[in-house]
C-alpha cells in the first residue's frame, strides 16, 4: 500500500524529459524501449538498433537520468523509482502508452524489472541483459554465490566512496576495452553514478520484482560477464515465465554478437 501511494505521488511531481537518443518513429507500431546501464548512454544500443526491424517496430533508446544528455538534477536520490518516474514521463511526452518489449542492460535491467512490476498492463515482454542480481540473503544461494555477492557489493561501496580513484580508473579502463556505450564516469555525472550505484544497484530488490511479474522474462548474459553471478540468476529459473540464456564468447558489453542474438530472439518472439 505504501509503495503504491509513493508511486502515485511521484506521478504528480514535476519531471523534465530525458534525452531520447534514438526514435525510429511510427506511433502506430509496437514499441521497443531500450534502457542502458550505469555511467553509459543510449549509444549502448547502436549495434542492436542496426539489427532490429524498425519497419515493424518503433525503437526508442533513452539516456537515463544523470547520464548522456539527460538532466542531472542535484536534488535527486537516483533510486529505481526516480529513474522510472523520468522514463515514464518521457515516454508519455513522446506518445508512448504501451511497451511491447522493454530491454534493459545491466542497471537498466534492474530498472526494467521494476517498471514492469509497477505497470504490468503496459509491458508485453522483458529482456534483461547482463542482469547484476545481488541477493543479500536467499536460502537457495550457494556458499560461492554468497561470497561473490559480498565481494561485489563491498567493491561497489568502495568505488562509490572514492571519487578521484573511480574517475581515473574509468578513464583508463575505457582506453583498454574501448566500449561503444558512449559513457564514462566524469565530474559531471559523478553524483548520478555514485547515487545510482548505491540506491539502484547495491540496494536493489530485483528478485522480489521478478517474483511479482507474470509476463515473459528473457534473461541473457555472457559466460565472460565480469559482474554477473550465474548462481544467483539460476535461482530465477524456478519461475515459469523466466527463460535464462548464457552466451558463449560474450562479456558484459552489448557488442555485435550479443546484439545479434537479442535481435534474433525479438524477431522470433
Amino acid at each position: 500500500m505504501l509503495r503504491l501511494l509513493k508511486k502515485l505521488l511521484n506521478t504528480f511531481k514535476f519531471t523534465s524529459s530525458l534525452n531520447v537518443g534514438f526514435d525510429s518513429g511510427g506511433i502506430n507500431k509496437p514499441v521497443i524501449v531500450l534502457l542502458h546501464g550505469i555511467a553509459a548512454t543510449s549509444k549502448t544500443w547502436d549495434h542492436l538498433i542496426k539489427d532490429l526491424d524498425t519497419e515493424k517496430y518503433r525503437v526508442i533508446s533513452l539516456d537515463l537520468l544523470g547520464f548522456g544528455n539527460s538532466p542531472k538534477p542535484k536534488k535527486c536520490n537516483y533510486d529505481v523509482d526516480e529513474h522510472i518516474r523520468y522514463i515514464r514521463k518521457t515516454l508519455r511526452r513522446n506518445r508512448v502508452w504501451n511497451i511491447d518489449k522493454l530491454v534493459g542492460h545491466s542497471m537498466g535491467s534492474i530498472i526494467s524489472a521494476r517498471y514492469a512490476r509497477y505497470y504490468p498492463n503496459e509491458v508485453g515482454e522483458l529482456y534483461l541483459l547482463s542482469l547484476p542480481l545481488y541477493l543479500k540473503k536467499h536460502h537457495s544461494q550457494t556458499i560461492i554465490s554468497k561470497k561473490r555477492t559480498d565481494i561485489y557489493l563491498e567493491t561497489f561501496k568502495f568505488i562509490a566512496n572514492k571519487k578521484s580513484f573511480t574517475i581515473i580508473a574509468s578513464k583508463n579502463l575505457r582506453k583498454i576495452f574501448k566500449p561503444n556505450d558512449g559513457g564514462e564516469v566524469r565530474e559531471e555525472n559523478w553524483q548520478a553514478f555514485r547515487l545510482s550505484l548505491k540506491n539502484t544497484v547495491i540496494n536493489q530488490n530485483t528478485h522480489d520484482d521478478i517474483r511479482h511479474i507474470s509476463i515473459p522474462i528473457n534473461i541473457i548474459y555472457g559466460i565472460f560477464d565480469e559482474v554477473v553471478i550465474p548462481e544467483s540468476l539460476n535461482i530465477l529459473s524456478i519461475f515459469e515465465n523466466v527463460t535464462i540464456t548464457r552466451l558463449k564468447n560474450v562479456n558484459h558489453l552489448v557488442g555485435e554478437k550479443f546484439s545479434k542474438y537479442v535481435a534474433d530472439m525479438i524477431r522470433n518472439s
